[in-house]
């Protein structure tokens, strides 16, 4: 299990790392963002291969990513979407919508309805955690990461 979980955190780092070098994302930060993107991934792959449904997996991911990213953006003042964009590349469900379209060629008209409902409650769910990583990291986090940074000065 450890070994899987190592193996599914460098293909998604990688993968996120290369995004943000094809986005042109400054070189100080695709470490930062490929970072984010394994975490996410791991969150993601956690969950959903704990029996966790789309919109729970989807959601504790995008807390994972925005947190993260809000993080790396307050610590290195850089914006978050130069560590969010990149991370979220493991977790948009763009196969998944691909299979809806491959079912409706194929005349699978309730798999691709069933599979567009999973589009759609992964977006969704993608879109709410970003907006609420946002607030806790504005509630919880900044306050903290400013009382480690006041100590160490």
């Amino acid at each position: 299990m450890f070994f899987e979980l190592i193996y599914h955190f460098i293909f998604s780092f990688i993968a996120s790392c290369a995004f943000g070098f094809l986005c042109r994302i400054p070189n100080k930060t695709i470490i930062a963002g490929g970072i984010v993107g394994g975490a996410g991934w791991l969150g993601y792959y956690m969950m959903s291969t704990n029996g966790f449904g789309v919109f729970i997996t989807s959601f504790c991911c995008s807390l994972i990513l925005s947190t993260l990213s809000y993080a790396y953006s307050y610590i290195r003042k850089y914006p978050s979407t130069v560590y969010f964009i990149p991370g979220l590349v493991p977790v948009v469900p763009g196969i998944t919508f691909y299979e809806v379209f491959k079912e409706l060629f194929t005349n699978h008209a309730d798999v691709a309805l069933t599979t567009f409902f999973n589009v759609i409650a992964s977006a969704v769910a993608l879109a709410c955690g970003i907006i609420i990583g946002n607030i806790l990291f504005l509630l919880l986090f900044k306050p903290i990461i400013n009382q480690v940074k006041t100590a160490f000065r």
